[in-house]
């Protein structure tokens, strides 16, 4: 797929997306019946929603990445008891769109991509009942902290961690057991309509300001004379994975500059320099967001300044398409916090 075609794509996700929704009420009309205009606005906001995932997927040549995405959708939209038929309708006028509005050559290149999310929906995968499992060593607390938060009660739950620290239960641990495992159940029970978006920000920021009440434990190990630089890509508003990766280094002895997210390109490659960066770590929490990575990582190899930068990736992209991090000419991939440390020091000391 050239980028000349990805550009035709963008430049017609209007159109492509308003004869999505036409075939969408044309096939159907009892869906204006059951819907009413609203819901034709709303068919239109998904198909260009949809359709941006295809066009990041053309961009990387990846169909698995489309297809993990459709999957994905299908499970969201089940927990809000939207047929799955209408995920599979949409994508067959979907092709039909493309072929309309853009030809056949065109059509011909994206049909590889909605035959591979069609087969992955037709797969039988296995559904993630929670993220608190029974092997988690802090599974009755990270439970009381999940419902202090879904409660609304942040200070009950900061409680019940300082408490924990001082009885002896390492930062590393909180990190790992109970504010790693909370976030990804979080997620989860927004997937599946168990909670709204205000109780994801709410979890999100309660724990982003317990975190920083640790701090004072973290930052007194001792140096190792190696240093991180940490952010997310530019466009991402999620943070709190890569903080809290950048908060494992720092325990592990790095000097570590988290430059949050959303932050320019050119701003970051001026840190790189000024902190003397042994490694970026580098996250992507939305596949819209994966070539953003591989045109700034590609910037930053053609300036000669940063030869010798091991750049590392992660986040949900590289966790549901294993090579992509290869793709993004990335050095390496991390799936979490340990893992990230142990990475980044075999880079460091080949």
């Amino acid at each position: 797929m050239t980028t000349l075609n990805v550009q035709s794509f963008a430049e017609n996700s209007g159109e492509l997306a308003n004869r999505i929704t036409s075939l969408h009420f044309e096939r159907n009309p009892g869906l204006i019946e059951r819907y009413g205009a609203e819901g034709k606005n709303r068919c239109y906001e998904d198909a260009v929603f949809h359709l941006q995932f295809l066009a990041e997927a053309l961009t990387m040549n990846l169909p698995d990445m489309y297809a993990n995405y459709i999957l994905w959708a299908a499970a969201m939209l089940k927990s809000r008891n939207i047929p799955e038929t209408d995920l599979q309708d949409n994508l067959n006028f979907v092709q039909t769109a493309i072929h309309e509005i853009l030809g056949g050559q065109f059509s011909a290149v994206s049909k590889e991509y909605i035959s591979a999310a069609k087969e992955k929906l037709n797969e039988k995968v296995e559904e993630i009942l929670s993220y608190i499992t029974d092997d988690n060593p802090l599974k009755n607390e990270v439970n009381t902290y999940l419902e202090f938060l879904l409660l609304g009660k942040r200070q009950e739950a900061a409680l019940l961690i300082s408490e924990l620290v001082q009885n002896g239960t390492s930062v590393k641990d909180v990190y790992q057991f109970i504010f790693q495992v909370s976030q990804y159940e979080v997620g989860r029970l927004w997937q599946c309509n168990k909670i709204t978006v205000a109780h994801e920000h709410y979890c999100t920021a309660a724990t982003q300001q317990i975190m920083s009440g640790l701090y004072h434990h973290i930052f007194s190990t001792k140096r190792n004379g190696k240093t991180l630089v940490a952010c997310s890509i530019s466009g991402e508003m999620h943070e709190l994975g890569i903080r809290m990766v950048t908060d494992y280094f720092e325990m592990d002895g790095w000097d570590t500059y988290y430059l949050g997210s959303n932050l320019p390109d050119t701003h970051l490659q001026k840190y790189l320099k000024e902190y003397k960066a042994d490694v970026l770590a580098l996250s992507v929490t939305l596949p819209l967001h994966v070539s953003k990575a591989a045109t700034l990582i590609k910037k930053i190899r053609d300036d000669k300044d940063f030869a010798n930068l091991k750049i590392m990736v992660g986040g949900y992209p590289f966790l549901t398409n294993p090579n992509l991090w290869q793709k993004v000419a990335a050095d390496a991939f991390a799936e979490n916090a340990d893992q990230a440390i142990q990475t980044a020091n075999n880079l460091v000391n080949p």
